[in-house]
């Protein structure tokens, strides 16, 4: 979106804005009957509390209103994916291949499935950094570039919030599964020479990963998914769940919206 459009909508946003708020522009709109439509939030503190959605023209309420919706739900979409997807994706690799490139000669069944549990978790994690990065592509390169969102945009977000939260099940799963397996590897690590020569970050890493097991059942159950041992059941479950819920949402996002109610 141009500089020119960006003031126009925050001009006419403005209109809508309590003095204590503060006021932003998403930089996506939406065409209903031609128009395209801004999606105008407003803040106080670091929460949304309100939004408008405004054209460059005059305003028709019913148009307005069917663009919300979308704009709304791509908004709440990408967010999410990038407060939760960004920071796991930034998770060095090397915390997981220079223990793995450790030598493992251990008669200990606990301490070789510890190994292969911690090789699972480097092959989810390579899975999730290219997930994130082919979305974060996908925003940054496509739909800033064109400006305009369609359907297949807010599909494609959905299914992303899907994959990410199904991400995060499996990773979870090993993690409270084999949680005391890893712990083995790990104390199996300490005790070789190649140990010290791993750095301090790794060996905290491989250390906190199964520290806080509580907190790592608890951030499980807080994902609140429909499990079946069919994957492409299960995401088809919880994609289904997650489009009703999200519909339950805009609804009550509406008596939020200032203009043009």
């Amino acid at each position: 979106m141009n500089q020119e459009t960006t003031q126009l909508i925050l001009k006419k946003g403005k209109k809508y804005k309590k003095w204590t708020e503060g006021i932003f522009v998403n930089p996506f709109y939406w065409v209903e009957n031609g128009n395209p439509y801004f999606a105008v939030g407003y803040t106080k503190g670091n929460q949304s509390v309100a939004s408008a959605y405004l054209t460059t023209g005059e305003e028709n309420k019913e148009d307005a209103m069917n663009a919300h919706p979308p704009l709304a739900l791509f908004s709440d979409l990408s967010i999410n994916i990038y407060n939760n997807g960004l920071p796991r994706s930034k998770v060095n690799l090397q915390y997981y291949l220079q223990p793995l490139n450790i030598p493992v000669n251990s008669q200990d069944p606990a301490v070789n499935a510890g190994r292969e549990a911690y090789a699972q978790l480097l092959k989810l994690q390579r899975e999730f950094n290219d997930f994130i990065k082919d979305y974060t592509d996908f925003y940054d390169k496509d739909v800033l570039v064109r400006g305009q969102i369609t359907e297949k945009d807010v599909e494609k977000s959905q299914k992303a919030v899907v994959t990410l939260d199904l991400y995060q099940y499996k990773i979870g799963a090993i993690l409270i599964n084999q949680y005391k397996e890893i712990q083995a590897f790990e104390s199996y690590l300490k005790e070789q020479n190649a140990w010290s020569e791993m750095d301090k970050e790794t060996q905290n890493f491989l250390r906190d990963i199964t520290k806080n097991i509580d907190k790592v059942e608890k951030d499980f159950k807080s994902l609140d998914l429909i499990v079946d041992e069919d994957p492409d059941k299960m995401f088809r479950m919880n994609y289904d769940k997650m489009v009703a819920d999200n519909k339950k949402a805009l609804e009550s996002q509406k008596k939020n919206i200032r203009y043009p109610i």
